[in-house]
């Protein structure tokens, strides 16, 4: 008997301040990160979770993930010493808890304070109140110092193979193209425009490429190997004539047409004019757009371009190209080179991996572990908030009635455990491609891709850290300055 009347006047007593504060049953939804950081106070706050007892003080804000909220964990000081569990044999201000008391006031309503008071703390004050590791933490800043480490052996190789392709184009370019000049090859020289003005010199520059393309086995210091057929190719209008008195037919359409030369025929002839007189060829020179040769290249490097002590095995696709398309009397000229590596068809004996090639591999697979291992633990912060924001969501409608906004349910997704998720695929995928490059185990050409990918993974990593920064008052103003100046 003096158990109901003490359940009795406990309702009443939290029905009389509902009444007295004007909240009730007409609230349709409620700010849920506010009250659980101490910013709802008064009646409002009393309306949300209904603190009669005055369990609670504020609730500090935050950020954090859901790790070690459980409530019989956490100290008594951050429980407020009043939270009096079933069967406990405890009473609040002077009243019994009741096993089956359900409402404001409640075990389970002071659970789910708890929890959400938790969550919302920052990693340094979820330390300071449980003295427990912030592994995250710890995580994110052992991850940025191996992945740049990471970025930084990957750019040196990088660098190596970069040079290797500019320094083959420029010696193609001095193979192919007569008369080179090499102020050209210095970036932004004032050298003018490589361009043909006379049908005649054209036939000698397609004479000086064709020639070098044959010879280029001998004459070459580097191994370059022919692979393909030489093309001629002719890009104009269907249909273009101008006569003398600028009388003129013409069909826009564009049409192309190809011919062939193989390094026996070559022999066999004198120049390009004889080759093209006798494929029955000609070039309509007035509705000329384009003019190409095409050819492949194959060659070795004896430099290794990465762990892997073996020589590397590339493909040069070349293009001559002779522009047109501005019918301004002058035809430009460039050559264009498309490397890949291929695999080599041969074998030689293995070289052994000298102890820093091990080294690399074993960085690479750290790495991948550590990508690993922080993608899953922000997967799980995010799962736990995701199942917090529904627990409190359906106590709210229970027992209140009430229903959290969209801008309440974002308050519970973390965004920068989503950056870091992001950062953490792209790492991973970056360095499995660097792993696959290393170690020669795929014939395509990956470096772009594995050079974007870990790129914008350590960018990530590093932009992830500033939130941390927020985390001490020295540098709070600086990340809320940054916070205001983005649109």
């Amino acid at each position: 008997m003096q158990s109901v009347k003490t359940q009795s006047r406990l309702s009443m007593s939290s029905l009389s301040s509902l009444a007295k504060c004007g909240c009730g049953a007409g609230f349709h939804s409620v700010n849920v990160s506010a009250a659980s950081s101490g910013q709802v106070s008064g009646c409002k706050q009393r309306g949300v979770f209904n603190d009669t007892l005055k369990t609670f003080g504020n609730l500090p804000a935050g950020s954090g993930s859901l790790n070690g909220s459980i409530v019989e964990d956490l100290p008594t000081s951050f429980l407020g010493g009043s939270v009096s569990y079933p069967n406990s044999g405890c009473s609040i201000a002077g009243y019994e808890m009741l096993d089956n008391h359900e409402g404001p006031g409640s075990v389970e309503e002071e659970e789910i304070k708890v929890k959400l008071k938790f969550f919302f703390l920052n990693p340094m004050e979820k330390y300071r109140l449980t003295r427990k590791i912030p592994w995250k933490l710890c995580l994110q800043i052992l991850k940025a110092i191996i992945v740049t480490a990471q970025l930084f052996v990957y750019a040196d190789y990088r660098h190596s193979h970069t040079s290797y392709y500019t320094n083959q184009a420029i010696t193609m370019d001095h193979l192919f193209i007569k008369d080179w000049d090499q102020a050209r090859e210095i970036q932004g020289a004032d050298t003018g425009k490589l361009a043909l003005y006379r049908q005649s010199d054209l036939y000698k520059f397609v004479d000086f490429a064709i020639s070098g393309w044959a010879s280029v086995e001998k004459n070459s210091f580097g191994p370059f190997f022919r692979n393909s057929s030489l093309g001629f190719c002719v890009e104009h209008y269907r249909a273009g004539n101008i006569t003398r008195d600028l009388l003129f037919s013409l069909d826009t359409q564009l049409v192309e047409r190809c011919i062939y030369l193989q390094k026996e025929q070559w022999t066999k002839l004198n120049t390009s004019q004889d080759w093209l007189r006798g494929e029955n060829f000609t070039v309509p020179w007035q509705a000329l757009e384009r003019l190409y040769l095409n050819f492949s290249l194959t060659s070795t490097s004896l430099l290794s371009f990465g762990p892997d002590p073996g020589p590397d095995c590339f493909k040069f696709m070349t293009q001559i190209t002779f522009d047109n398309t501005d019918h301004d009397g002058q035809i430009s000229i460039s050559l264009d080179v498309k490397s890949a590596r291929i695999q080599c068809s041969s074998h030689t004996d293995r070289i052994p991996r000298s102890t820093y090639s091990q080294l690399i591999m074993f960085h690479n697979t750290l790495v991948i572990i550590l990508c690993s291992s922080s993608l899953i633990l922000c997967l799980r912060s995010l799962l736990r908030a995701e199942l917090l924001k529904y627990e409190a969501e359906l106590f709210l409608e229970r027992i209140y009635g009430l229903t959290l906004t969209s801008s309440e349910k974002l308050d519970f997704l973390n965004l920068w455990y989503i950056a870091i998720c992001v950062n953490d695929g792209l790492i991973i995928a970056g360095s499995t491609i660097k792993l696959l490059l290393e170690l020669k185990t795929t014939g395509e050409d990956y470096w772009d891709m594995c050079s974007l990918m870990l790129g914008s993974g350590n960018f990530l990593v590093w932009f992830g850290l500033l939130r941390y920064l927020g985390f001490f008052k020295t540098y709070n103003v600086l990340i809320l300055t940054m916070k205001g100046a983005v649109p």
